[in-house]
């Protein structure tokens, strides 16, 4: 029944054929027939491709991410696996130098700030191996890189929210909000984390399927969340910097304004370094967007430890209070060194 139906539509094509090859020579007749053929081919070709509908034969976002902007058309895939690499392998060195730095540096290893700052150093290097995996190697085992990509991300995440609260208490003594600021941070862990694995896990299960939307959309609300939260608590801090040291002007001169403007200074560079990660999401450049995260973290996490040495050496010439010594400690003993 196929080939009835197949000859009678190509019966025109195939007598003209037939003809053509009784007129000629052999080795015209060769070479024309076979342009022919060919012609004919690329022309079903493309009337097949155009009458196919376009969810058929467009391109396919991939499931965790989709490389290139939309709207604009595929990147460069070389400079964009290459911008990926520079920023992963960045990453990954300051993750291996901050842990040097913590063990270097901590005498005690213990309490909010030391965990939090650990957890965020080290959640670093899963994360960057996940996504290398899936962007670079181009693993099919979506099982192990969105495992790793997820063991990495929470801490990665949290722990600099939790790192930023922690040194909140140095200078900011307000119970209430102190309070206020914990339970954002980890009501966020189950309203932006779990629900983001879950849709990780689902979109990458399989090219196409019903999970991948609801993931890219849900992505975009996570990652302007935890910009919000990060910006409130170092909004808070900044505000705290302010009031804690308008206090001490007529202690110590011209000290207190250079402190209070190089700790203002530290703290809008590291909320700026959060704002390409909004551009690159809302501009749908995802795998771009995730390698360069990884280093702002671990950036903002090396920035901290400026920070903290002129929380400390400010707290210890006035006698604060210092949440990394105990109360039996004396007060001239350096916390950090």
């Amino acid at each position: 029944m196929l080939l009835c139906c197949l000859w009678r539509a190509e019966k025109p094509f195939f007598v003209f054929v037939q003809r053509l090859m009784s007129s000629t020579s052999p080795p015209r007749r060769t070479i024309k027939v076979a342009h022919l053929i060919s012609e004919r081919l690329r022309v079903d070709r493309s009337d097949l491709t155009s009458a196919l509908p376009h969810s058929q034969h467009a391109t396919a976002p991939s499931a965790m991410g989709y490389s290139g902007n939309p709207s604009t058309g595929v990147t460069d895939a070389s400079k964009q696996t290459r911008a990926i690499v520079a920023f992963v392998a960045l990453a990954l060195y300051n993750a291996l130098e901050l842990n040097v730095i913590v063990f270097s540096t901590f005498r005690r290893f213990r309490g909010l700030y030391f965990w939090s700052f650990l957890a965020a150093a080290n959640g670093i290097i899963p994360h960057s191996i996940g996504f290398l995996l899936k962007n670079v190697v181009g693993s099919q085992d979506y099982g192990l890189y969105i495992t790793l990509v997820a063991i990495g991300w929470v801490p990665m995440v949290t722990g600099q929210s939790l790192v930023l609260y922690s040194r909140l208490h140095l200078i900011f003594w307000n119970d209430s909000w102190l309070r206020m600021i914990l339970g954002m941070i980890v009501a966020n862990v189950f309203v932006l984390h779990v629900p983001i694995i879950i849709l990780m896990y689902g979109a990458n299960s399989s090219q196409r399927n019903s999970w991948v939307q609801p993931y890219i959309a849900y992505e975009k609300v996570q990652v302007t969340l935890f910009f919000l939260q990060e910006l409130i608590i170092s909004a808070v801090y900044i505000k705290s910097c302010f009031s804690f040291f308008d206090t001490r002007d007529s202690l110590y001169g011209d000290a207190v304004p250079k402190m209070r403007r190089h700790l203002l200074l530290v703290n809008v560079f590291v909320i700026l370094l959060d704002v390409p990660i909004l551009c690159l999401e809302y501009t749908d450049f995802y795998d771009i967007q995730t390698a360069y995260k990884a280093l702002v973290y671990s950036v903002k996490l090396k920035m901290e430890f400026r920070i903290l040495d002129r929380l400390v050496e400010m707290t210890n010439e006035r006698h604060a209070v210092d949440p990394f010594r105990d109360n039996s400690t004396s007060s001239s003993q350096r916390p950090c060194r």
